[in-house]
């Protein structure tokens, strides 16, 4: 997953600097997937991204906006969502994952339109996550209770 961050760092920026953990790629990859799904990646979908990973991973501005950058490439080349699963499988425990399905909800909801698609792709990622349908469920109602509140 790293080699493909060289694109994005000039030849001075040696990769072992980059301090980003598999699982800040996967997740924010994700976010990104999640986004663009409907084909149209807005600012304010970036503007959420962005706000959600500078705070679910305490991460400075900077670091923030390095973290989307490297993700974005990193997603851009992905053949499927699989990879970014399959890592976060590898190293989250169940409500670790549950959190990252509340943030993608969120990505999904930051337009204010929530269709059959993006529905539907929440409900592929929380297979791929091996997540029960019944968490997905009330993560789903939490986060529309919230946003009618």
């Amino acid at each position: 997953m790293f080699d493909k961050l060289k694109t994005f760092f000039d030849d001075k920026t040696d990769i072992s600097e980059i301090n980003f953990t598999p699982e800040q790629i996967a997740t924010v990859a994700l976010l990104i997937s999640t986004a663009k799904y409907d084909g149209a990646f807005d600012e304010v979908e970036r503007d959420e991204i962005m706000t959600l990973i500078k705070n679910y991973f305490s991460l400075s501005s900077d670091d923030s906006n390095k973290l989307f950058k490297a993700a974005e490439i990193i997603e851009d080349e992905a053949n499927d969502l699989q990879q970014f699963t399959r890592t976060l499988n590898l190293i989250l425990n169940d409500e670790e994952k549950l959190k990252i399905i509340e943030l993608i909800w969120k990505i999904v909801m930051a337009d204010g339109i929530v269709d059959s698609y993006e529905e539907n792709l929440v409900r592929r990622l929380s297979g791929l996550l091996y997540l029960q349908d019944k968490d997905i469920g009330n993560i789903k109602n939490k986060m529309t209770n919230d946003i009618h509140s």
